[in-house]
């Protein structure tokens, strides 16, 4: 009959326990900057800011996250030992996740950080089954479209514009998603050329550079031939555009002199004719210096000298035509 009291005394110090066990761990705090949601069931049925609150043990769930706190996101590398005072810090590529291709077809290595608070508890927890990786494939999709769009010296040049650009498209396609997340800055640390591809850009590089060196000597020997091509052909157009006129006008001024001529001949072609012989021999003989003209069955030797300068063109023809010098 004494072992009742007893059984009843530990059962009663037992409920007791459990009790107290249950109403210390009903009561929880919320955090400055904190947000939390109560889930009864399953199913979100309150929140609160910060503060102290109780929930119904076993029953009520309390899911808890700071809504200014800034998370760092790693894109395309991984931090593996942070620095110290000591020792700097320790990094290691992630290279399937960084590598990508730009417009012309090279390849990149990038190397990113986004930072990103949580706004909307919620949506976080409950609208998206993986916040955490859909942020990394939406940051992706968009740094990747990105860089896509660009030749390679442009992205390996403007990290700044780059980075501009993602933030709000990135922002915009996690709004899509309605996952309560802010976007607040992306950095790109890094845009280089993968090692193993290096050599490759490197001689692409020396060839463009050559190129370009090609180019401008051929620049500046086109802006030095041409002018002085240009000269040369000026003035041979003005050469011969000159012997042009010329030529014209000394067949014209001789048309004019044979068409009077002709003119004259028609009217006393025999006067004429003997004129015309008359200067031609003039011409021809003028230089000649003594000319002794002897006939067949003649006698007389007939001299001509053309030196002699009282000698009359009317006695040359007559000379030459037979008769006696007066």
């Amino acid at each position: 009959m004494q072992k009742k009291p007893r059984v009843t005394t530990i059962v009663i110090l037992v409920v007791l326990a459990i009790v107290i066990l249950a109403a210390s761990t009903s009561f929880y705090r919320v955090g400055q900057g904190e947000e939390a949601l109560v889930i009864t069931f399953g199913s979100v049925t309150g929140k609160n800011g910060p503060g102290l609150y109780w929930r119904i043990p076993f029953v009520q769930e309390v899911i808890s996250e700071s809504v200014t706190t800034i998370h760092t996101k790693e894109y395309g590398f991984r931090t593996t030992q942070q620095g110290t005072r000591g020792s700097a810090a320790q990094y290691v590529d992630v290279s399937n996740e960084g590598v990508m291709l730009t417009n012309d077809n090279s390849i990149v290595a990038i190397e990113a950080i986004y930072q990103y608070t949580i706004r909307d508890v919620r949506q976080y927890h409950f609208d998206v089954d993986d916040p955490v990786g859909t942020l990394q494939l939406a940051f992706e999709a968009v740094i990747r479209r990105n860089v896509q769009n660009r030749p390679l010296d442009d992205a390996l040049l403007n990290k700044e514009e780059i980075e501009m650009q993602v933030l709000p498209d990135f922002q915009a396609l996690i709004d899509t998603y309605e996952m309560g997340v802010k976007i607040n800055d992306v950095r790109i640390q890094n845009i280089t050329v993968p090692k193993e591809v290096a050599s490759a850009y490197e001689d692409v590089n020396n060839a463009k550079n050559e190129k370009t060196k090609r180019l401008d000597e051929a620049e500046r020997y086109k802006n030095e031939i041409l002018p002085k091509a240009r000269s040369k052909a000026y003035e041979t157009i003005n050469l011969a555009e000159a012997f042009r006129a010329e030529t014209v006008a000394q067949a014209k001024s001789d048309t004019a002199v044979f068409k009077a001529v002709y003119a004259e001949y028609q009217t006393a072609p025999e006067i004429t004719r003997r004129r015309l012989l008359i200067e031609t021999l003039e011409k021809v003989l003028k230089n000649s210096g003594r000319i002794i003209v002897s006939e067949p069955n003649g006698d007389v030797v007939k001299v001509l000298d053309m030196n002699d300068q009282t000698l009359q063109t009317g006695n040359t023809a007559a000379i030459l035509e037979g008769g006696q010098a007066q």
